[in-house]
């Protein structure tokens, strides 16, 4: 089995003003299992995911990234005062579903911790 190489590129996949708009409206939906298992692992509510969907910035940005053939991946390094009254430091991976009328979180876990 062959396996394709992961592509990279600076510019963001979605826009960043539909995506604060979705946060806020809760439109979220976990891409896995394992996404709700890092979330909960934080002690994230869904509430609080999307708030802190909500507060993403353009400076958070730090990558667009597919595997293979598959979809544009928006990746986000943010600081982020979590549930715990501390300052987490997250990586975000997310795309926009098809209709871009929710989106879809790939990843959401401690920068670093995987």
């Amino acid at each position: 089995m062959v396996t394709q190489g992961n592509e990279t590129r600076e510019k963001p996949a979605c826009a960043l003003s539909r995506i604060i708009e979705l946060a806020a409206q809760q439109a979220v939906t976990y891409g896995s299992s394992r996404v709700q298992n890092h979330i909960d692992a934080l002690g994230y509510s869904f509430e609080a995911v999307c708030a802190c969907l909500a507060q993403l910035r353009s400076e958070d940005f730090k990558e667009a990234v597919r595997y293979g053939n598959g979809p544009w991946l928006d990746v986000y390094l943010m600081s982020y005062n979590g549930p715990s009254n501390q300052c987490d430091p997250l990586y975000i991976k997310l795309k926009l579903d098809r209709d871009c009328v929710c989106i879809v979180l790939c990843s959401f876990h401690r920068e670093g911790a995987l």
